[in-house]
Parts: C-alpha cells; structure tokens; sequence
C-alpha cells in the first residue's frame, strides 16, 4: 500500500552548476583538463562525487578589483558553484551570485554590489579605462578621504557617517506599517557597524551577507502513534468519505443547545433498545408460529416490505449524496454509530476513525461535546451491564456501539494514511522469534500475503530477528523486521521462551535484521496492523499546534515594546511568547530574531517559520507563517494582532526554528533522565495518575483528549494549562516530561503519566510526586 500522507520540509535546493562546460572560453591550459574531466553537471551527480573533482580542476574567473585578471577560484568558492549560489557568467568572466545577480570574488566569495565603484582603490588614473569607470573620474583623482565623506561608493568609508543620517528611525514607532522599527533595539542602530549581518545599504545586500540554505528532504516513517480518544456519534446514516468535497462546507450550523436536546432524545430511544435484532427476530417468529391467521402473515410482510422500503430510499439518498459530491464513499455509519475525532478541518470538515474506515464527515452530521456524552452514558451503562452478565471485564463500549461498515478496502482508502493517528495502541509488546536452522543456507522470503505465490517484500536468513505482531497461532504469521513487514511461515520461526531469553541477555542490536526488497509504503501488507514495535514519528503536528495556539489571539491589541500575548505585544515579542510556550527561548526583538534557527528561502517557509521584512537593509518586522501564503502577526497600533498574507515585496528570509526531526522515543517512566543543572523552580507537590488511550481511561466525550500532539509513553502528561502551560517541560521522580495533552477532567495540581497499556495504568494507580520545572 502507497504511504499518501509522505511530507517533506521542502524540495533539496541543490543547484545544477551551469556554465560548466564554457569555463574554457577564459581558461587556457586548464580547458583540456576539463574537457578530459567529462560533461557532467552538479544537477546528475552528487556533491559528495563532485568535489575531489572539482578540487583537481584549476578554475579560473576574472577578479573584481577592478584589474579584470583572470584569479584561481578558490576550494571554498568552487563549493559554493557547486552548491548552486555561486555561477561563471561566459560572457563577462564573472562569478555571479545566483540569487543577487552580485559579482563574487573568486578567491574568498565576497559579494560586491558594483564593479565600478572599487576601481577607485588603486591610484593610477588610467584604470577607469572601462566604460562605466568615466562616471567616477574624481575618486581616483583625489586621494584625500576626507574630501569625499559623503560618497557611498567609497567602500573604505565608514558606515556611521552614513547611519547619523538616520536618527530619524527612533522616531518611527508611530508608523503602523514598520511597527517593529519602533522596537526597543532600533534607537540604538546608528551605534551599529555598517558591516552587521542585519545590516546593509539595501536589502539585496542584506541578503547577500546572509547564509541561507536549502534544508534536506524530511521523509517520514510508515508507523501510527495513539492519540486519545474525541468520541462523536452520528445523527442519522451518514457517509464517510474519502476527501473532502470542494466548495462544500460541513459546519454545524445547529447551536449547541438544540443538538443537546435531540441527543438526549436519541438516547432514550437507544435506552429502550434492551433486545438485540437477533433477539426481537426470534420472538417475532414465536408470535407468527402461534399466530397462524393469514392476517397476521399479510402485516408481517406489509411491514417487511415498508422497512425495505425505507432502507433502499436510505441507503439511495446516501449514494445520490456521493454523486452529488463528487466523492467516494469508505464506509457507512448507522444511526447513533461511534466514531472518533481525529482531527478538526476547516469548513467544518472532521477527520474520523470508526472500526476500520477512516475518512471525513461534516461536523454537521455527528453529535459532539455534551451531546455526544447524552449517546456515551447510555452506551457505557449498557456495556457494563453486558461485560458484568458475561463475567468479564469492561472494555469499553465498542461491540456494543455500532462502528462503521467499510464499503473500500482499506487498502484502497486513500484516505486511510491521511493522518497517522489513531485511538487503538500502537506501540506492540516485542515477541521474539529468530529465523531456525530448518531454512538452512536458504533465505526465508517475507511475503506481501499469507501465501508462498504472494510477492517477496524482504528475505531474512538464519539466526536473524523479527517480531511477530499477528496470527501467532497460524501457519502465516505477521512479523516485523526492522522496516520490513509481511507474512513467514511459522515453521521457520523459533519463538520459545528460550530463545527470547538468549535475545534478552544478548541484546536486540546484536542480531541483524531483514533486506528490505520492497519499500514500506508499496507493501500492501504493511497496515495489515497498525502497531509496532517502534514509536511513530510525527510531523507537522507540533506546527499545527502552535498555529492553533497563536490563532486564539487575533484580535488582541499591539503594543510598542509589550510581551503580553493578552495585554498586547509587538511582532518580535508575539512570536517570542508564542515560541516560549513551546520551550524555544527567542531573543527579545526581531533583528536578534532573524539570527536564529536556521535561515531558509522565504518560498521554503513551513507553518510555524519565521519570515523577516527588511527596508533598505534593516530587519524591522517578523511574522510567523501560517500556510498558503498567510501569517499570523503584531502588524501595528491600528491593526493589533491580524491574520494577514506574506509581504513578499519586502520578505528577505525565514528562519526554521521547530526541529522537525525530533524522536518520540520518551523512555520507560522510571527511567531518570534529568540532571542536577535540569532543575528548576519546584512547583508543588502534585497528585499523580497513570493513564493510557484506552476507553476506560479516556471514557468522557469531552474529558482528556489529545492536543494535537501524539500521546507517548515517557514523554506525555496531561496537565491543567491554566496550572501548567502546554509545552513545558518538568521533572517528576527523576525523568522529564511534557505538558502535551489536557482536559476538563484534569484541573489544579493534578497531573496524568501517560503509558502504552491499561495494565501498566492500573498497576501504578496514583500517588503524589514534587513537580519540578526543568531550566
């Protein structure tokens, strides 16, 4: 099965290295060593190939102190051509800034904004020889700096004769469209060197002196991570759909209140419902047996044909919907059918779980919030009731709640992978098994089916390890691999308790693992189960969260030097709040800012960047990215905190602060993992409770749900935000955690561990713990 939902920090920006070939129209000894060197350009090989050939090569370019010589380019600038910034321009000889448009000098890769402007250097009058020279004929011919303070092309003068010049800046802060000019840094610019990173005579200079790059391609890994559960019920028969249909919106447009009320009467009609079908179809037949009057045969089947009937105009009206749409269905959810809330859409368009279809349907369409608990009461009261008759423990209310009938293979769905949260576990326990000597000097093949004609999607040899996650009791069983997943037969396997002692004491690492044949996402037999041995790794979901976060203070006041994401703040002192709360210490303004991180092209901004403007050379606001070419902003006194879109006229760079190659491998609970340098501020004294995603421990529709964040064990505790802001960082017994996860069932100094499995929640109960922050 295709992995769909593969994101990328963005595009590998490496450069093909034009112009290769033509060095040799001003290079004359050298030319023959290139032509002998071969034709290939940086865009069909890697740079790693690249570069002892490039070392080996002698590249000439003409220099740029105004003598025109043709200068060996140096190792670090043929780095730079190699890296795409940096190319020769065949007619003019130059080295040219592939960004700028600026000459380079060859030998250290300095950027000069005009030719024209350094022959003045040299004394000699003849120099300005070249056309453009004449324009400057007086430089050259008076030698006394002083005479000349005002030139700007003196590259020799000082920037702060210039820089007096703008003690106006200071005076800016009334200005609402440069409000960040009227940060507390700016008055103190004129002090600044002319040669600063965050300063300059234009912005293209600006940029110039910046070392902005092109991040590598992120890829993610195929495994899904539990998040807890957001549960809703559905209204009616409802489709649930493999994408969303455009121009339509889902919003609910029934108020709060008048839903609540017709959950409530939907629940005493589903509390009366004390038979199952099967039951009520017995008891119906024991009726008809005793009643034998032809009357009473002619209502049944009046009524059976009216309840088909009324079934076929149903199910109709769902497939005219689906037409309609333009959209295909999944997966059916009858009346009052349990799904879970995976992710909020826009236009009201929510991204769901229900069995084993995942897709999307209108909020409209589902009961949420308190009139989605109406529905819950009454299907947990039931199932307790059924697990307590059966003698068996209560589970939660699924098999007694109806989920969704999938009318596509999951497989098929492409919308099954749209996001890789789920509410089941997906961290499996590690079963041990190693391939036998009954394979031999064989290879035993890892199949796509449980079938030896099935294709091969990865070979393990004797001796190597796998872990089986499914069907051990059969002949083909499930395994995984490291990222090989598929199905073996059994009798190649040795899983005794034994061996899996001898792994223990050995050590996991000391075994090698299967060749992988086919990769993950073209197995079609990789979502057989969606647990492994291994944490999922997310992406995009710590940035979906702290745009979520930012939005909720639109609409509050701008403040010239304020830091109060209530009371108000200016641009740089907005996303250093927005930031703080997620554990990133930022500098107080945006000049000092836009140093941070790692410096990016603006097109390669991801939601939660940074994105910078510039005037004439001076870094004076910052916004944050929130997608499609919008921002999330301190824009001015007048405007206050806005949505508003990318100023690409005066956007230099952005900055990528989130790390987005972070491991959600928390450690066991009990391990500790904090330093004495680590500890902070003691917080209390705080009560403490073990937690999974199960139903039992997430069982309120409103209760403890997921933040956007997947829940991981050793990392995740779910906290009162009012008490414990989301996105710090403690200590509790030793270890670190994260304030990931929060609900109204949490409140005060109570805080809830999460952990992979109920067994392990219920086994360490609730104590009370010292709550420490960490530094």
């Amino acid at each position: 099965m295709r992995l769909r939902n593969i994101k990328v920090a963005k595009r590998l920006g490496t450069k093909a290295l034009a112009g290769v070939l033509a060095i040799g129209l001003i290079i004359s000894t050298p030319a023959a060593a290139l032509a002998d060197g071969g034709t290939e350009t940086a865009g069909t090989q890697s740079t790693a190939s690249q570069t002892p050939v490039a070392q080996a090569e002698k590249l000439q370019a003409k220099s740029v102190d105004g003598k025109d010589t043709l200068t060996d380019v140096s190792d670090a600038v043929k780095e730079m051509i190699q890296r795409g910034e940096v190319k020769l321009d065949e007619s003019t000889g130059y080295l040219i800034d592939t960004t700028t448009g600026q000459k380079t000098n060859p030998v250290t890769g300095e950027r000069v904004d005009q030719i024209p402007a350094i022959p003045a250097i040299p004394a000699t009058p003849e120099t300005p020889a070249e056309p453009e020279a004449p324009a400057e004929p007086e430089q050259p011919a008076e030698p006394a700096t002083p005479a000349t303070p005002a030139e700007p092309a003196t590259p020799e003068a000082p920037a702060e004769p210039e820089q007096p010049a703008e003690p106006a800046t200071p005076a800016t802060p009334a200005e609402p469209e440069t409000p960040a000019e009227a940060e507390p840094k700016t008055p103190a610019e004129p002090e600044q060197p002319a040669d600063t990173v965050t300063s300059a005579k234009s912005n293209q200079a600006l940029v110039a002196k910046q070392q902005i790059i092109k991040l590598p391609q992120i890829v993610e890994d195929f495994r899904f991570w539990t998040v807890a559960r957001k549960y809703a019920f559905a209204k009616s028969k409802i489709n649930i759909r493999e994408a969303i249909p455009e121009n339509v919106d889902g919003s609910n447009t029934q108020d709060a209140k008048t839903d609540l009320e017709n959950a409530k009467a939907d629940a005493k009609k589903l509390q009366k419902k004390k038979i199952t079908k099967k039951q009520t179809k017995t008891i119906k037949n024991k009726i008809f047996k005793k009643a034998k009057s032809k009357a009473v045969r002619d209502l049944q089947k009046t009524m059976e044909e009216r309840n088909k009937l009324k079934q076929k105009g149903l199910d109709t009206a769902l497939a005219n919907q689906q037409l309609e749409e333009k959209v295909r269905t999944v997966g059916t959810l009858s009346q009052d059918g349990l799904l879970y809330i995976l992710k909020e859409e826009e236009n009201g368009w929510l991204y769901v779980e229900s069995g084993n279809v995942r897709g999307f349907v209108k909020a409209s369409e589902v009961y949420t919030g308190d009139a989605a608990q109406e529905i819950l009461d009454v299907y947990q009261t039931k199932a307790q009731k059924k697990a307590e008759k059966a003698g068996m423990e209560y589970t939660g209310i699924e098999g007694t709640a109806k989920t969704a009938e999938a009318t596509v293979d999951a497989k098929e769905n492409q919308a099954y992978t749209y996001l890789r949260a789920t509410v089941n576990p997906t961290v499996a326990e590690k079963d041990y098994a190693l391939v036998n000597d009954q394979i031999g000097i064989g290879i035993l093949n890892i199949k796509e089916e449980n079938n030896v004609d099935a294709r091969t999607v990865g070979t393990l040899k004797q001796g190597q390890l796998c872990y089986i996650l499914a069907d051990k009791d059969a002949d083909w069983v499930y395994i995984e691999s490291g990222d090989v997943r598929g199905f073996v037969e059994k009798k190649y396997l040795d899983n005794s308790d034994e061996t899996k002692q001898q792994i223990t004491a050995a050590g996991e690492e000391q075994y090698k693992t299967a060749e992988e044949k086919i990769k993950p996402e073209e197995n079609a037999a990789l979502y057989y189960t969606l647990a492994s041995v291994k944490e999922g790794t997310p992406s995009g979901e710590i940035r979906e969260s702290i745009l979520q976060f930012a939005s909720q203070f639109i609409g509050n006041p701008y403040v010239w030097g304020g830091t109060s994401l209530t009371d108000g703040a200016d641009c740089s002192g907005f996303v250093q709040q927005i930031y703080k709360q997620y554990g990133y210490d930022l500098p107080r303004v945006a000049e000092d800012q836009s140093q941070c991180g790692t410096k990016i092209p603006v097109e390669d901004a991801q939601p939660g960047d940074l994105i910078f403007y510039a005037k004439e050379g001076h870094i004076y606001h910052v916004v944050m990215y929130a997608g499609d070419g919008k921002t999330i902003e301190a824009a001015s006194t007048k405007l206050g905190i806005i949505e508003s879109k990318v100023n690409t006229k005066n956007a230099v760079w952005a900055t990528r602060i989130i790390n987005d190659n972070y491991t959600l491998a928390g450690g066991g609970i009990s391990n500790v993992n904090a330093t004495n340098e680590m500890y902070g501020q003691n917080l209390g004294n705080f009560q403490i409770t073990y937690y999974c995603a199960c139903e039992i421990c997430c069982n309120k529709a409103d209760g403890i749900t997921a933040t956007g964040t997947p829940v991981v064990e050793g990392q995740t505790i779910a906290v009162d935000p009012r008490v414990i802001p989301y996105g710090t960082k403690v200590i509790i017994g030793g270890h670190v955690f994260t304030a990931e996860d929060c609900g109204g069932a949490i409140q005060g100094n109570h805080i809830d561990i999460y952990v992979n499995n109920h067994a392990e929640a219920t086994a360490l109960g609730v104590t009370n713990a010292d709550v420490f922050l960490v530094k």
